[in-house]
């Protein structure tokens, strides 16, 4: 079991400012070690309540919610991450616990029974909160990641980016799953993530840009054809 404590803060970029950071960033931090040419792809599927408690937490502007979700990196994986995330204002903790690709698939077909295998506390938490709140799959969301980090006070400045989502498919396992963008407003997210206090020259690099400093939920804005056609 993981659980990450940590202040969260996203802003919307430009395409232009995505470049200009990206190699900012090349020069004054350090690269991710999981990335590969650079960067990975990250895939999530979120789940919800049948009555989208959570959804409706998260756009009611709700100081304290919650999010439950499946995230890989390779979908030939044996292993899924299982995350339980909570956020108060801007600091959030994060709860993972590594489960099975067979349970994983268990989950997407509501079958919660099988997180009772795992010793966990996590994992009997999430099967308490999926249990009482009937959670099923909503949305599964792909983007690309370019992250870097700062080992003082754990800083990480990633900016994800060509976000896309399905409402329809939810095999996290398909590498042929069809999918529309999320954002068309703008072309990535920067997201700062960090312990403690954020660097002075971290956040005078980030202050003048064409940023807005946003609560952003790449899961609320994927929903859009619940938010347009279903609500």
């Amino acid at each position: 079991m993981i659980v990450v404590n940590r202040r969260e803060i996203k802003y919307s970029i430009s395409d232009a400012d995505y470049y200009r950071y990206l190699n900012l960033f090349n020069e004054i931090l350090k690269s991710d070690p999981h990335s590969k040419n650079g960067g990975y792809t990250i895939r999530s599927l979120y789940f919800d309540t049948f009555t989208d408690d959570d959804y409706y937490s998260k756009m009611n502007g709700e100081e304290v919610r919650k999010k439950i979700r499946l995230r890989l990196y390779d979908v030939n994986t044996k292993r899924v991450k299982l995350e339980l995330k909570r956020k108060i204002n801007v600091n959030q903790v994060k709860e993972t616990v590594w489960i099975s690709s067979d349970d994983a698939r268990s989950l997407i077909n509501c079958q919660y029974d099988v997180l009772l295998k795992y010793k966990e506390k996590t994992a009997q938490t999430i099967y308490n909160i999926m249990t009482l709140g009937q959670y099923r799959p909503v949305v599964l969301i792909d983007y690309d990641r370019r992250a870097f980090y700062h080992e003082e006070n754990n800083i990480r400045l990633t900016l994800d980016s060509n976000i896309r989502s399905s409402e329809t498919n939810f095999d996290i396992f398909s590498e042929n799953i069809p999918m529309v963008p999320a954002f068309t407003t703008y072309h990535a997210i920067l997201e700062v993530k960090f312990n403690g206090d954020l660097f002075c020259w971290i956040a005078e690099v980030l202050r003048g840009r064409d940023t807005i400093n946003q609560s952003l939920s790449k899961y609320c804005v994927s929903r859009s054809l619940f938010d347009q056609y279903l609500a």
